[in-house]
């Protein structure tokens, strides 16, 4: 047994059957998070019947992680992985687990309880563990609809935006301890290592989602909001997701049968503001204020430290630019309903007003502002579109600013989408750096420097380059997946350019702002009912989910990570294989061949393989020394090397005089000569 352990531990495995042994463990631990849900059945047992739909899904991806990690990676150690590898990876496991995740509403529907097809639901995970909210889950599922199994399947939305916003690859390599750990969790958009060690900032970023979950529950409760919807709407909103577990949002508790009174109203808002901003936060930097007193015992440092952590660029520069988008949205809300106060009869009815006030402008558009650059889909606008809920009500200048502010998006290492403040903050104060170097002398040296984490960092030319690289970038893939919207039938280009505006910010609000045969559009699933009410293709409509669905993909894992994942499984492996695969195929066999000749113990044979493979280490040392490791090593230069080395073997023979070695340098030729391609040999 000790023999059998220790010749197994020698075997490595490297490469694509390392991330499919890896995507195998994954999956088993997506087979545990997709029967979580079951949980709440302790609460609400009337709803077991429901539990086929998630353990038919979490079994099946229990045998597939099985088998895949039996196959590729038990016993063995794991390896290296090839250059871009690490996105591909990161690429295998989302999709995975949007895939798995998928199915508890997918089997739902072939059981005949639900109504959706598994592009619908693909779309509702994605949506979900991006921590988008978008939704096309069915209005009659939502509660207070008689679904019978309707807190099991919003919790179970709510498990994927908590899964989501902390991070699949964290949950991943707190399972594990591998030395690519650290080459995934940066891949997945992660600054926030807290601690060299991930397992421990695994620890402190969990405790730290928990501590704010819980907290917000409470706060939601003593509103007046039951203590199931409390946690579903806290954990979306720290993930800024925006899924609800009412068909009208927040609009339920507005003017709807669950109605609160104004003052809770606000108090409610608050409350979701506060865990919107803090989702939409660096994780480093709720770590600082944890840890304010742990690291500070001189007089005065806990105040010093706190000093330092407020002075981080992204923390102030969010309060105020919600600050100033929540100015200007208001004016131009205020202007633009009291100037169309007719069309606004069911506001005036809940106002008691003929007007609209500045303060009530205000507060709408503070939330919403704060929404928009969290990138979560919440809106209290329900009052001035009762029947929608619609964000159009604000006016056209409150939507513009809404599409610049989501696309901006959170801090980075946080839970929310779009550019990114850090990157957006670059190109502004390069700007500033380029304006000011103008008016100073050209012998003046001048250092840019941000404020970051509670530090003064240097902001380098490569920094630059990231953040303007990604940046156009993201206006290039806005303005392709809007287009593919628009180009669908009946769509217009606003409803267009907003709805992908916010599939590839994750912000997951919608504005649908067209007809088909004469019935007014609100939502995915209004557009797909008219399509099938007239008979026509739903076609448009899978586009439209689909084109969403890779847009929430960049979102989440940002679209350099989908770049270099298709480089790394696509484009690199060909240019491998066609500057150096065939050598390198060669080498690979003379390796083989040569454990086989030893084995059987051929050892001219496996003299003859030295030769071949010491010119080959020659040759490639040679290359790097004249080209750098970038050097390519010609196919055609290894096998003039092995003709050089036939030949001389060959005369040798000639020369020698002794029959044995005579014989060996015949056989060691042989050998060679069968190694060249055969117009190569004699």
């Amino acid at each position: 047994m000790s023999i059998f352990k220790r010749r197994k531990e020698t075997i490595y495995v490297n490469g694509l059957p390392m991330i499919l042994g890896y995507l195998g463990l994954f999956m088993v631990a997506e087979a545990i998070i997709t029967s979580f849900p079951l949980a709440i059945l302790a609460f609400y047992p009337g709803e077991a019947g429901c539990w086929k739909d998630f353990v038919i899904p979490s079994v099946g991806a229990l045998l597939i992680g099985l088998v895949l990690y039996l196959i590729f990676l038990a016993g063995r150690k794991s390896g290296k992985l090839h250059k871009n590898q690490e996105s591909v990876m990161l690429i295998l496991l989302w999709l995975s687990a949007v895939a798995v995740g998928a199915f508890p509403f997918y089997v739902s529907t072939l059981y005949g309880e639900m109504n959706m097809s598994y592009t619908e639901s693909f779309f509702e995970a994605m949506s979900g563990y991006s921590t988008t909210g978008l939704t096309v889950f069915p209005t009659e599922c939502y509660l207070g609809q008689g679904f019978e199994f309707s807190h099991v399947f919003l919790f179970h939305r709510a498990v994927m935006q908590f899964v989501g916003g902390v991070g699949l690859v964290l949950i991943f390599t707190s399972l594990i301890n591998d030395k690519n750990n650290a080459k995934m969790f940066s891949a997945e958009g992660h600054n926030d290592h807290l601690l060299p060690n991930i397992a421990k900032t695994a620890r402190w970023i969990f405790l730290i989602y928990i501590v704010y979950i819980a907290l917000g529950t409470i706060g939601l409760v003593i509103v007046g909001l039951d203590p199931f919807e409390a946690l579903c709407h806290s954990i979306s909103c720290l993930a800024t997701g925006g899924f609800s577990t009412r068909g009208e949002g927040l609009l339920y508790w507005q003017v709807g049968p669950g109605a609160l009174s104004l003052g809770r109203q606000i108090a409610m808002e608050i409350i979701f503001e506060i865990l919107m901003y803090l989702g939409s936060t660096s994780f480093v930097i709720h770590f600082l204020f944890f840890t304010i007193f742990s690291k500070t015992k001189e007089k005065g440092g806990a105040k010093r430290r706190f000093l330092q952590t407020f002075r981080d660029f992204e923390l102030r520069f969010s309060v105020i630019f919600i600050l100033i988008i929540a100015f200007m949205a208001t004016a131009g809300t205020w202007m633009y309903i009291n100037q169309n106060i007719g069309l606004y009869g069911d506001y005036l009815t809940y106002a008691g007003s003929d007007h609209m006030t500045i303060l009530e402008s205000f507060r709408y558009n503070f939330f919403y502002s704060v929404c928009a650059l969290s990138t979560t889909g919440y809106s209290n606008a329900g009052p001035l579109a009762p029947a929608t809920g619609s964000l159009a009500a604000l006016g056209d200048f409150a939507i513009i600013l809404s599409i610049f502010a989501m696309s901006i998006g959170g801090a980075t290492g946080s839970t929310a989408g779009g550019v990114k403040q850090w990157r957006f903050g670059i190109a502004i104060k390069d700007f500033a750096w380029s304006w000011r170097s103008k008016s100073k002398n050209d012998r003046t040296v001048s250092t840019h420097q941000m404020a970051r984490h509670g530090e003064i960092v240097d902001v380098e030319d490569s920094d630059k380059t990231e953040a303007y690289n990604y940046i156009l970038l993201y206006i290039v893939t806005l303005i392709i997946g809007s287009s593919i919207i628009a180009m669908l039938p009946y769509t217009d280009f606003r409803s267009s350019i907003y709805n992908y505006s916010s599939a590839l910010s994750t912000l997951g609000l919608t504005v649908f702002d067209f007809e088909v045969n004469g019935t007014v559009i609100h939502s995915f699933l209004d557009y797909r009912d008219c399509l099938k009410a007239a008979g026509e293709s739903l076609l448009p409509y899978n586009i439209m989910l689909i084109d969403c669905i890779v847009a929430m993909m960049f979102a989440r894992l940002e679209i350099f990570i989908c770049i270099y994942a298709a480089k790394g499984l696509f484009y690199d492996p060909l240019m491998r294989f066609a500057a150096d695969g065939r050598h390198r195929g060669l080498i690979h066999t003379l390796k083989r061949d040569r454990t086989a000749a030893v084995s059987h113990e051929n050892l001219v044979k496996a003299e003859a393989i030295d030769i071949i493979i010491e010119a080959y280490g020659e040759l490639t040392k040679a290359v790097i020394e004249s080209k750098g490791t970038h050097g390519k090593l010609k196919t055609r230069d290894l096998y003039d090397v092995m003709e050089k080395k036939r030949n001389e073997l060959m005369l040798l023979s000639e020369s020698s005089e002794n029959e044995a070695q005579k014989n060996k340098c015949i056989q060691m030729a042989s050998y060679i000569n069968a190694y060249l391609p055969p117009k190569r040999r004699v």
